[in-house]
C-alpha cells in the first residue's frame, strides 16, 4: 500500500510538471555579476530563450541553433529577444562554462551557473533543454529537449502575444502621478481614432483590475481609480490596432 501511494504521488508530481504552461520566476546574477529578474524581463515585453547545457559536445548543436534563432530577431525586433545559456545543474564553474561557450561560438551570450534557474521546472531534463518564454502571463511557448524545430515560430508567437510597440508612435502613453496612491492619470495619444483597451497586471502577471475599453479614442486623459490596489509595482498594458505598449507604475501609501 505504501508503495502504491509513493507511485501515485510521483505520477501526480510528473503530471504537474508536464502540464506546466507558465514560467518559474528567478532573480539571479549572471557570470558577470549582473542581476536578472525573469518576470521583470517578460513584463517589459522581452522574450527570453533559455538553453540548459551540460556542457558537452552534443549540447552545442542545438544550443547554437537556438542562439542563432534569437539573434535573427535582432533586426526586426531590436532588444526584444534575450538568450540565456545556463549550466544544467549549476555544477560547472562560470569560467569553464564561458570557455565551452567561446569554443562553440557562444562567447557573447549571457551565462549562468545557478541552481535557481532549474530545468526540472519545465519537465524532463534534456541535453540541451530549450524553452521560449514571453508575455505578461509568463507563458511557455517552446519546451523541447535536444531540438530547436519550431523555435522561430515560437519566438514569433511570443513576440506577437506581447506586441510591444518597438519605438513606433502609434501609441504614446504617459502616467502621472507615478508613484500614485489614489488616482492614476493615463494620458494617451493615438495616431488615429480607434478603440483603446487598458489592462493592469501585478508583478507575477495576474490581472489586477477589469479591462477598461475607451471607444473612438484619439487623444485624452483617463483618470483611473487605483485606491483599491495594494502597495506594489504594476504594469499597464495599452492595446490599440494590434499594437501594445506596456508601462510600469507604482502604488504607495
Amino acid at each position: 500500500m505504501k508503495k502504491f501511494y509513493l507511485v501515485l504521488f510521483a505520477l501526480c508530481i510528473s503530471t504537474k510538471i508536464l502540464s506546466q504552461t507558465t514560467a518559474t520566476d528567478f532573480t539571479v546574477n549572471d557570470c558577470n555579476g549582473n542581476s536578472h529578474h525573469l518576470f521583470s524581463e517578460l513584463n517589459s515585453g522581452k522574450v527570453v530563450v533559455i538553453a540548459w547545457v551540460m556542457p558537452c559536445p552534443p549540447c552545442a548543436t542545438h544550443a547554437v541553433s537556438a542562439y542563432s534563432s534569437a539573434l535573427n530577431f535582432e533586426t526586426s525586433h531590436p532588444n526584444r529577444v534575450k538568450y540565456y545559456l545556463v549550466d544544467d545543474f549549476a555544477n560547472t564553474t562560470c569560467s569553464a562554462l564561458s570557455s565551452w561557450a567561446s569554443s562553440n561560438g557562444l562567447g557573447s551570450t549571457t551565462m549562468f551557473s545557478d541552481a535557481a534557474i532549474s530545468m526540472t521546472d519545465y519537465g524532463q531534463i534534456g541535453m540541451p533543454k530549450i524553452v521560449v518564454l514571453g508575455g505578461l502571463n509568463h507563458q511557455i511557448y517552446f519546451n523541447q529537449n535536444s531540438s530547436t524545430q519550431g523555435i522561430d515560430a515560437a519566438i514569433t508567437q511570443a513576440l506577437q502575444a506581447t506586441n510591444v510597440n518597438d519605438g513606433l508612435s502609434e501609441i504614446e502613453i504617459e502616467l502621472f502621478p507615478n508613484p500614485s496612491s489614489d488616482f492614476l492619470n493615463i494620458s494617451y495619444n493615438l495616431i488615429s481614432h480607434s478603440e483603446l483597451t487598458l489592462e493592469i497586471f501585478n508583478m507575477i502577471g495576474q490581472s489586477s483590475m477589469d479591462i477598461i475599453n475607451i471607444y473612438n479614442a484619439n487623444k485624452g486623459t483617463y483618470k483611473l481609480d487605483v485606491s483599491n490596489l495594494p502597495i506594489g509595482t504594476y504594469y499597464l498594458k495599452c492595446n490599440s490596432n494590434n499594437i501594445s505598449k506596456v508601462t510600469k507604475f507604482t502604488i504607495v501609501r
